[in-house]
């Protein structure tokens, strides 16, 4: 059993040069012990897969980078239950998301949090209060001075993050997609002015959502639940994965019936997130055989790059502005990095408890991940590019 408490409440880079870890505990003298553990809790963590597979059989295609941990450095971390990003379904993890180095938002107990790590303060800017009954979010973005939220029935919710900004905003707008969960938001560029979101359903749908009329301007059927989908950043090419092993590429002009321009293939089970790179050049897939694959559009019959976790399945993933870095969450514990010149290195931050989400400030200068667990302590942690 773990029988250790934190002895800090917020920790910064002085503080683990003197013997604490990112979450306030202090090992120094006893570093086995918490390697001893970290290696436990591998061998004890749940596994779940929704098709049945070796995953010997996946390691077999996965690079070995080599690890090092000056790809980004540690500053700062704010701990305890207000920095707490609530997790309603252990699939769905793409729960923190940075507007600026200084804007963080994640999903609290009571409402969308806004996190500020250089000032270290939180506030609520979107209260629970003004939701309907028993709405369980599933799926959360930010950007462009808005907020989108859905939940496990097909409601969502947009809100401005910094105030009314038009007339045509209400202070919490709501919106329905079908009686299904949905899975995935994420922003997409503007058409004719309008702020449009990518929503990905359970029902097998991809919807492009107006934020502002909470209209569906498109809607794409698959055979498949839609666990995921992104789009490059002029919204030309979507991809899209979810209860199948083939993840799809599609143009994003093209008619319904029209077939896909690329088919991602080689995972062993269901993905769950996908993201392309800033140059439209490579996509990457997170996917429940603990795999995260890189594919070049230019042939993407195959992975260019595979990588396995430690400890489960890879739930988020996320290119950085700069396209140099690829951060992929597993479910706990794990946040690995990627160097994408190359793919010959690597860093691990190694953290203990749930893992809500992990992302890139629009600038790539930092790193955001989200820990939320009730045994280990949850918090917020900033990492900053080593220049």
């Amino acid at each position: 059993a773990f029988e250790r408490a934190p002895e800090l409440t917020q920790v910064t880079a002085a503080d683990t040069r003197r013997g604490y870890d990112l979450q306030g505990y202090r090992w120094q003298g006893v570093e086995d012990n918490r390697l001893n553990y970290m290696v436990y809790r591998r061998t004890l963590y749940p596994q779940f897969q929704g098709i049945i597979h070796n995953v010997n059989d996946v390691r077999q295609q996965a690079l070995e980078p080599e690890l090092v941990n000056n790809l980004y450095t540690f500053r700062y971390s704010a701990l305890g239950e207000q920095f707490r990003s609530q997790i309603n379904h252990f699939q769905l993890r793409d729960l923190v998301w940075a507007t600026s180095s200084y804007d963080v938002f994640y999903w609290h107990a009571d409402g969308v949090h806004r996190w500020n790590p250089w000032m270290r303060t939180r506030e609520c800017v979107v209260s629970r209060r003004r939701l309907p009954h028993g709405f369980r979010l599933s799926a959360l973005c930010a950007d462009s001075g808005m907020v989108f939220a859905g939940d496990h029935r097909g409601r969502f919710f947009v809100a401005p993050l910094w105030g009314s900004e038009s007339e045509s905003w209400d202070p919490v707008s709501m919106g329905k997609l079908g009686g299904d969960i949905i899975n995935h938001a994420t922003p997409g560029p503007s058409s004719g002015g309008a702020r449009m979101v990518l929503v990905a359903h359970n029902s097998g749908v991809m919807h492009t959502v107006d934020a502002e009329t909470l209209r569906v301007a498109r809607s794409r059927s698959f055979e498949w639940a839609v666990n995921s989908c992104t789009q490059t950043a002029d919204g030309q090419v979507q991809c899209v994965v979810g209860d199948d092993t083939v993840g799809l590429v599609i143009d994003a002009r093209a008619p319904d019936y029209s077939p896909p321009a690329a088919r991602l293939e080689g995972h062993f089970d269901y993905s769950f997130s996908c993201a392309f790179s800033p140059d439209s050049r490579l996509v990457a897939t997170g996917c429940q055989d603990t795999a995260a694959r890189i594919f070049d559009m230019r042939r993407a019959d195959r992975a260019l790059a595979t990588f396995c976790g430690h400890i489960g399945a890879m739930r988020s993933v996320q290119f950085s502005s700069c396209g140099r870095f690829l951060v992929a969450a597993e479910p706990a514990d794990y946040v690995h990095i990627y160097d994408t010149h190359g793919f010959s290195h690597a860093q691990d931050i190694e953290l203990m408890g749930e893992i809500a989400g992990a992302t890139f400030s629009p600038d790539s200068g930092c790193l955001f991940i989200g820990v939320a667990d009730a045994l280990h302590g949850s918090g917020m942690f900033e990492f900053n590019k080593t220049q």
